[in-house]
């Protein structure tokens, strides 16, 4: 299924690793969150419907940190497949329950080595192309509804043709942070907009803003928009990482709630929340569209 099929909002979840470390899961300093799906199925699946019951549209499954590279470092590079097809099993049995149309994304992200490179360096694109086709074959395989590209950086550009190979819809993630002077930075140091068009590239269904501070979002959106012309959306992160853990910061559902019903009347098709957001601010977001009327994708 495709959540953007109909004219309405797709709501999505909030943090999946954050949630489960603050449910007392296992953190590993290279996997991150990935080894709950192994260690604690259970309580994946109990998350993912926890958010589903708050009212999201799509749920993302707990493959963030899940490709070869970062398990490897794990110590469990043997068990990438597994690994990936147990945290998609646990979102698609979230769903069963709903009672309505709940998609199941699959995520793929730079996690592992990868990311503490600087970013003037990347790993051999090869490299790049096996591990990124390895996860989005593992997730087509399992069933995902669509791949998110929950990648920062133009860098990883090589990660879009795995996925478009897929067939599935690709929605792109980017990162933006403003800088002291108000300007909005990519990870790369340079202006958001100066590196926006490559990574955008060819074939996203959807750009969202990722896995950014709050205050960055409605400016990266309005940059998104001069670029873009097709589907954009939301789901900022609350607090911030040290490894392996996340540090919470207090983020009022309501107060997301207003944005989120913000980015909406200025065009938004997609909102939520990322790590450090809870399923009570997704309910938040969900009231709140909801009293205002905002078509809904259910």
């Amino acid at each position: 299924m495709d959540p953007l099929a109909t004219n309405g909002v797709v709501v999505i979840d909030g943090g999946m690793g954050t949630e489960l470390e603050a449910r007392g899961a296992r953190m590993d300093h290279e996997a991150w969150s990935a080894l709950a799906n192994l260690e604690e199925p259970g309580l994946v699946r109990a998350i993912h419907e926890d958010y589903i019951r708050a009212g999201a549209d799509l749920v993302i499954a707990n493959t963030f940190p899940a490709n070869r590279a970062a398990l490897a470092a794990a110590g469990v590079g043997d068990r990438v497949e597994e690994v990936n097809r147990a945290a998609v099993t646990a979102a698609m049995e979230a769903r069963e329950g709903a009672g309505r149309p709940v998609a199941v994304a699959g995520s793929m992200s730079l996690w592992g080595p990868h990311n503490r490179l600087r970013a003037t360096e990347a790993p051999p694109e090869e490299h790049l192309l096996e591990v990124y086709g390895e996860q989005a074959a593992i997730l087509a395989g399992a069933g995902v509804d669509l791949i998110v590209l929950e990648m920062f950086d133009a860098r990883w550009a090589a990660a879009l043709g795995p996925a478009r190979d897929t067939g599935l819809p690709v929605w792109l993630g980017v990162w933006a942070e403003p800088d002291r002077d108000g300007r909005l930075r990519a990870p790369t140091g340079r202006l958001f907009e100066d590196d926006l068009p490559a990574v955008i590239g060819d074939g996203a269904a959807a750009v969202l803003v990722m896995h950014s501070p709050l205050d960055a979002v409605a400016p990266a959106l309005e940059t998104i928009a001069r670029h873009w012309d097709g589907p954009r959306g939301a789901y900022p992160h609350a607090g911030h990482f040290e490894r392996p853990h996340w540090i919470f910061k207090e983020l009022a559902a309501d107060v997301l709630a207003d944005h989120a019903a913000a980015w909406v009347r200025d065009g938004a098709r997609v909102a939520g929340g990322c790590c450090g957001t809870r399923p009570e601010h997704i309910r938040a977001i969900r009231d709140r569209l909801t009293a205002e009327g905002a078509p809904s994708a259910q």
